[in-house]
């Protein structure tokens, strides 16, 4: 079958803007756009294919949901950067890794279920590199840190650390759920029985009213932000820059209002040999002179002169978040 265009604009857009929590929702989809229900499963099914949609499937909360993160970096020498990068992006907890011109010459991103597990992760990166240099944004530094990607190396949004441990309320079947909605939704006239019947088959007794129950609770709780579809919308490669912004009369209100822009990905404090205290800025944009502007827009609301801007040489890891790993 070929789908029309403008079927095709009119259900991308239904789909991105968020699938009903129902037993049947790509029928519910279906009826606001006059489709059956079957149509809409075999059209989205033909868009994923043609590559007009990335995914569809559940986006995250990882405060919600318990986790917290850290921003990092090594000092290494310049020609031990690549094997340092394989280093750090095989431990299980890095999200990010990429090489820019600085002293600290590779930075990472590191996300873990407690706070105790990220340090114990972060000991383990500066064993593995052999690292007796290295530079940790320390938690009263940290302004933001957007640590979770999402299944296509989206940034998700991280707002701040929580206090308590969140997964204490989270029981092994619901966790076992949450796992699988990390992958893709199904494209099925009813996706909550294909999860419920997956899991069945790993074990756990759940059927599919539990499993779009949980998931509505989820959802309700925060953990999970929703299920939607993901667009091919944005340019390859993306561009990425650390900012550094000197001369703030507040570092605090500075590192804030930075923090503040969406295109922000972690916002902190730094002291600068020779120079003072900083506020930096991780900025990342679709194309430079998306970037430019953003960045232009970012000194004018924080009231800054003009940064000192350094790009990122090489992107080695961008991964997405596995919630609930087994053996985390």
């Amino acid at each position: 079958m070929h789908v029309p265009d403008d079927t095709a604009a009119r259900l991308t857009a239904a789909l991105a803007g968020g699938l009903p929590l129902s037993l049947r929702p790509y029928a519910d989809i279906g009826a606001a756009l006059g489709m059956p229900g079957a149509e809409v499963v075999a059209s989205a099914r033909q868009l994923r294919e043609a590559r007009a949609l990335r995914r569809v499937g559940a986006s995250f909360s990882p405060v919600a949901l318990g986790y917290h993160a850290s921003l990092g970096a090594v000092a290494v020498p310049e020609d031990g950067v690549e094997q340092a990068a394989a280093e750090i992006a095989a431990v299980p907890c890095v999200t990010h890794v990429f090489e820019i011109d600085d002293r600290y010459r590779l930075w990472y991103v590191i996300v873990a279920p407690s706070r105790a597990r990220l340090d114990i992760a972060e000991s383990d990166l500066a064993s593995r590199v052999g690292a007796n240099d290295r530079y940790r944004v320390l938690p009263d530094e940290r302004f933001k840190v957007t640590a979770a990607f999402d299944a296509d190396g989206a940034p998700e949004p991280v707002d701040a650390d929580p206090d308590s441990d969140a997964t204490a309320t989270l029981d092994r079947d619901e966790k076992a759920l949450l796992r699988l909605l990390q992958g893709d939704f199904p494209l099925a006239e009813r996706p909550f029985s294909d999860l419920a019947i997956t899991l069945g088959e790993c074990g756990y007794d759940i059927d599919e009213r539990w499993a779009l129950e949980t998931t509505r609770g989820l959802v309700a709780a925060g953990g999970v932000r929703g299920i939607a579809a993901t667009l091919r919308m944005r340019e390859e490669p993306w561009r990425l820059a650390l900012t550094v912004w000197l001369g703030a009369t507040d570092i605090a209100a500075a590192c804030t209002a930075l923090g503040s822009f969406p295109e922000v990905l972690h916002s902190f404090e730094r002291r600068v040999p020779g120079a003072g205290p900083a506020a930096l800025a991780l900025v990342e944009a679709p194309d430079r002179s998306t970037l430019d502007q953003t960045i232009a827009r970012m000194g004018a609301v924080a009231d800054l002169d003009a940064p000192r801007i350094a790009f990122p040489l090489r992107e080695f890891h961008r991964g997405p978040m596995r919630y609930f790993a087994e053996g985390e």
